[in-house]
């Protein structure tokens, strides 16, 4: 151990310990720190990808209302059971989940 700490004093000076404490400091300890700046590269991925699933769905619902707005008895019917799990007569419903 004596050895190391000599080996240390004679190569390596004060200034450079500073530039690596200063440096340790910056990437591990303050705000914009590696485990932070990954942490929010996480949170931004998680945030596209459910803006991605609320997108598709708006996407679904708008054009579930213009075929609905169209007056389109089919897809009014198909709504209608689908929903309230309505059937014809002579007609048996399977709910899956």
């Amino acid at each position: 151990m004596k050895s190391f700490f000599g080996w240390c004093r004679k190569y390596i000076s004060l200034s450079v310990m500073a530039v690596i404490a200063a440096i340790v400091y910056i990437l591990f300890f303050q705000e914009n720190s590696i485990f932070k700046t990954q942490a929010y590269e996480r949170t931004i991925d998680s945030l596209r990808t459910e803006i991605k699933v609320q997108n598709d769905s708006a996407k679904y619902y708008r054009e579930l209302n213009n075929r609905m707005d169209n007056h389109d008895p089919g897809t009014i019917e198909q709504i209608v059971r689908e929903r309230h799990n309505m059937n014809r007569i002579n007609e048996d419903v399977y709910i899956f989940e």
